[in-house]
Formats: C-alpha cells, sequence, structure tokens
C-alpha cells in the first residue's frame, strides 16, 4: 500500500480521464470537461447541479477553493452544452409548463467536419472516455471543452468515423437556430408584445439591472424591491433551477410577465434571456461590449457576458476557445476572418468594441 501525494492523485486523474498527465492538470478545464462527460455516461439524465457535484465532491480534499472550483465545472458545464456534448431538455411528464423543471442529457456521439478535413467530435459514450476508435482517440486535441481531430495525408476521417457508429452533423444544421436578422428596438418590440398579466406575488426574485456597468455580470444581478421597469429576471420554483423570465416591475411588483424558453423557439431560456439584455443595453445607448486584442498572425477577442448558444457554436468552430484572465471568456480568430466575426457582433448582437 502506498500513499499518495496530492500531485500524484492529480496525475492519476488525469491518466483516468483518457488526457495526458504531461500536458493538462487535474483542475483544468480539459480535465473539468472530460469528468463531466465521464460522470454524464453514468447519471444523464439528471438535474445540472448532480453533475456539478460528482465532479466536485471527491475532489474536495485537493482543492484548495472549491467556490472557485465549482465555478469553473459550472462553467464548463454550460459551455458544453452550448457545443452540444450536453442538451437540457424540460421535463415532458409535468402537466403545466411553469411547474416544469429542466434535466441535462447525453448527446449521442456525432461529429462536424470542416471543408479543411478538421473534425469537431461532439456528444458523450456512456461506457468509454470517447466514441472514436483507439487509434483516433490517441489522437484527439483537447482545447478547453472542445475535442478536434486532424486528418492525416490521405485519411478519411468522415468514412472511418461513420462505421464506428458516428453521425455526421452538417455545419449549417448545428447552426441552424441563427435568428432573423433585426434591429435591437425590432427584438425589443415583439417580445414585449408577448407580456400577459402577472397571475400572482413571485417571491426572491432576482433581476439583471441594466443599469449597473456591462463589463461585470456578475455583478449586475440583484434581489428584486423597489425597482420599476422592465428586466430580465430569474424566478425560483420549488424543484430545478431557477427558471428565467421577462418581467414588468412596478415599485418591485410583477405586473407583467414572460417565461423563457418561448413555445417552440427551440431555445434555451437563458439564450433568449441574454439576447434580451443584449437588446435592452443596446436601446439604452450602453451596449454590451467585446475588445479585440492582436497576436501574431491572429486577433484574441474578448467578451464580458454570456452569449446565447447560436453565436458561441459558430466560434467554437470559426475560431478557438482561449484563457483570458481580463474577461469572462475569449476566443482566437485568425486575421483574415476577425472582420467577419467583429461584423457579426455588431450586427446579430447589437456589440460594441471597445479599444
Amino acid at each position: 500500500m502506498k500513499t499518495l501525494t496530492p500531485e500524484e492523485v492529480r496525475a492519476c486523474g488525469v491518466r483516468t480521464l483518457g488526457l495526458d498527465a504531461e500536458a493538462c492538470d487535474l483542475l483544468s478545464i480539459e480535465a473539468i470537461a472530460a469528468a463531466l462527460r465521464r460522470v454524464a455516461g453514468f447519471l444523464c439524465p439528471c438535474p445540472q447541479r448532480t453533475l456539478v457535484q460528482a465532479v466536485v465532491e471527491p475532489l474536495d480534499d485537493i482543492i484548495s477553493d472549491r467556490w472557485q472550483f465549482s465555478e469553473a465545472v459550472e462553467d464548463t458545464l454550460e459551455a458544453m452544452m452550448t457545443y452540444g456534448d450536453l442538451l437540457e431538455e424540460f421535463e415532458v411528464a409535468a402537466v403545466e409548463r411553469s411547474h416544469r423543471s429542466s434535466l441535462i442529457y447525453a448527446a449521442p456521439p456525432s461529429f462536424i467536419r470542416r471543408k479543411s478535413g478538421v473534425v469537431f467530435i461532439i456528444g458523450i459514450a456512456p461506457d468509454r472516455s470517447s466514441a472514436a476508435p483507439e487509434r483516433l482517440e490517441r489522437r484527439i486535441d483537447y482545447l478547453n471543452h472542445i475535442r478536434r481531430l486532424f486528418p492525416e495525408n490521405g485519411e478519411d476521417l468522415r468514412a472511418e468515423l461513420k462505421q464506428f457508429g458516428l453521425s455526421e452533423l452538417s455545419v449549417d444544421a448545428w447552426l441552424k437556430q441563427v435568428p432573423p436578422l433585426e434591429s435591437a428596438s425590432e427584438y425589443l418590440k415583439r417580445i414585449s408584445s408577448k407580456f400577459r398579466p402577472s397571475q400572482g406575488v413571485i417571491d426572491r426574485l432576482t433581476i439583471l439591472n441594466p443599469a449597473k456597468p456591462v463589463f461585470h455580470y456578475r455583478r449586475r444581478w440583484e434581489e428584486a424591491k423597489n425597482n420599476t421597469g422592465r428586466f430580465v429576471a430569474r424566478r425560483p420554483q420549488a424543484y430545478g433551477n431557477d427558471l428565467w423570465c421577462y418581467v414588468e416591475l412596478m415599485q418591485g411588483q410583477v405586473v407583467k410577465f414572460l417565461d423563457f424558453p418561448l413555445e417552440n423557439s427551440g431555445l434555451r431560456g437563458c439564450d433568449e434571456a441574454w439576447r434580451l439584455q443584449l437588446a435592452i443595453d443596446a436601446e439604452r445607448g450602453e451596449p454590451q461590449r467585446f475588445r479585440v486584442r492582436q497576436e501574431s498572425r491572429c486577433n484574441i477577442v474578448e467578451f464580458y457576458s454570456p452569449l446565447p448558444i447560436w453565436a458561441l457554436r459558430r466560434w467554437d468552430i470559426m475560431g478557438e476557445p482561449t484563457r483570458t484572465t481580463s474577461a469572462l471568456f475569449a476566443y482566437r480568430f485568425q486575421d483574415n476572418e476577425v472582420s467577419e466575426e467583429t461584423e457579426f457582433m455588431r450586427r446579430r448582437l447589437w456589440l460594441e468594441q471597445v479599444l
């Protein structure tokens, strides 16, 4: 019997997840994503918090800051849901829509192939770290929550992955939820027309206060008190995560509200709420911001607030997620692509670039 040091435990954990212990640490985003895929294979369908706890609790003795690590796990889980490894769906057994709780499901193994031949692997194999054959599994490039395969000369990755049961998704099908082009004011008018009168008091309501600086997303949230106006909000329910909604308040009392997601929208509640907040900020003359930093032969674009799934999916394959300490998240784009993507940010998300 041998006593392992915390460093040895971390290295052992990384190898168990099918990763290179020389290349990443057990607390890295790559390892967190691999751990989430592993526990999702056993536990899904389940609530989001169940997956987070299944990753955090076994590591209690080797993490120095549980709160910070839990936040990293939650952020990684959110990124994996955006990417398509995990799917959030409402329970179909609930009779009333307002009382439905959401569950996380493991997406079936599939892949997306770019024109360059690069393949992005999506989904979870319940009984192993990857659905790809062992020969290809050793070549997977792990970048944060993303898994990529680069073809070798003369290699047909598409045919081999299909042979092993992975389904191919076209880029267009994967990005099909991009909403129609419209101005922030048009979008706000359309969403506001769906308001309905409040049917009672909503306790413990939290709102995203647009008057607070757009550079600090988490600090913009506060408990609703004597506020008046229209706000993106979250309201608690007996079971499951808080529900996203849009509310009109009069001295802290809800007079109108709208639950997200909208019927038949195909989007998650958070995606619709985040897009709505983008429109609200743009109409107030304080649009949310992004910053572009030049590096050798590429550009780093930094964002300060969460964005809808359809934008992040586009950048997961058009760009490359990268680490940042000065923003909420960031993507790396090649010089010949950054102008098109920044235009997409301005027109589709009503973002403003800052120097």
